[in-house]
């Protein structure tokens, strides 16, 4: 294909090579002039150039203190080193922070979703979330705005899941994107559940960090509202928590966040508007996406109040 379509395939594969490129150079970069540097000191021959993984942190280290490099190239270098240790389940959206939608859902209700939570792919599912069946792309729905004749059911629209374990390490995962030709796995647990999902940008950000598009627009988690009342994201953390709210929640294995802390108590998905008592908290329901718990009324009855 290549050399008989030649302009065509460098067009399939020139935004991969210019994603490297620009991902690798200012490593590759310092890289070269820290092994220069090195060899100039030690008087070493270009054949005994070759250095040890914690031989070149020690380097980068020193570097550091010299002023050589500033601090976020030095974290983008430890993190490329941890790249390949990195396992899927550590950097994936957890089931709990999924936004996807049942397979008999309106597609009006989709495209909603959609534009609401600022998401090209939304994954489908039949019945439970454990039953992923395909991903719809929101460009898909293109046709669907022009002609509404045309509307078909959700399970029409999607497109095939590619699956991957927790345990995989994205170093792997990188390359199975590149392969498929996709964005976006669902994540399965040992037992064949939904664990999470991870998109390419998800692995991409392992390295150059996070990576914000018009729909990343920096929110604050939580924002008083009246005297002991807060309207707080799900997705903020335990510890964040329990250093901003008058009570400390407790933290488990089982969940990270203040939406996975309601999942656990409730052991199923909340519908809005729904009063959720712990201790001395009221957490009420204010928003969901798909399964996912958005926005919560934290309301907070001090100790010794009726």
């Amino acid at each position: 294909f290549a050399v008989k379509r030649p302009v065509a395939f460098a067009r399939k594969v020139v935004f991969w090579i210019d994603l490297v490129c620009l991902i690798f150079y200012p490593v590759s970069s310092f890289l070269e002039r820290l092994t220069e540097l090195f060899s100039k000191v030690f008087h070493l021959k270009k054949s005994e150039r070759l250095l040890s993984e914690d031989e070149l942190r020690t380097l980068i280290e020193l570097g550091e203190e010299k002023g050589m490099i500033q601090e976020e190239e030095k974290d983008m270098i430890d993190s490329i080193f941890e790249f390949g240790e990195t396992t899927v389940r550590e950097i994936m959206v957890p089931r709990i922070d999924m936004v996807c939608l049942e397979v008999n859902t309106p597609i009006e209700k989709l495209a909603e979703l959609i534009q609401e939570a600022g998401h090209s792919r939304i994954p489908i599912y039949k019945g439970r979330i454990d039953n992923i069946i395909g991903i719809i792309h929101a460009k898909d729905l293109i046709p669907f705005s022009v002609n509404t004749k045309k509307i078909v059911g959700l399970d029409k629209l999607a497109r095939a899941a590619y699956f991957v374990p927790e345990s995989k390490k994205i170093d792997e995962l990188l390359r199975e994107f590149q392969r498929e030709k996709t964005h976006m796995a669902i994540v399965v647990d040992e037992y064949g559940g939904t664990a999470g999902l991870v998109t390419l940008e998800d692995v991409i950000e392992e390295i150059v960090g996070e990576i914000q598009d018009e729909y990343d627009r920096e929110q604050p988690l939580f924002r008083k509202i009246a005297e002991n009342i807060w309207l707080v994201d799900a997705k903020i953390d335990i510890p964040e928590f329990n250093e901003n709210f008058p009570e400390p929640l407790p933290e488990r294995e089982d969940y990270e966040s203040l939406g996975g802390l309601i999942f656990s108590i409730t052991g199923s998905v909340p519908e809005e508007k729904e009063i959720i008592s712990y201790n001395h908290y009221k957490f009420q329901i204010e928003k969901l996406e798909g399964q996912r718990i958005a926005k919560v009324k934290v309301i907070y009855t001090p100790r010794g109040t009726k």
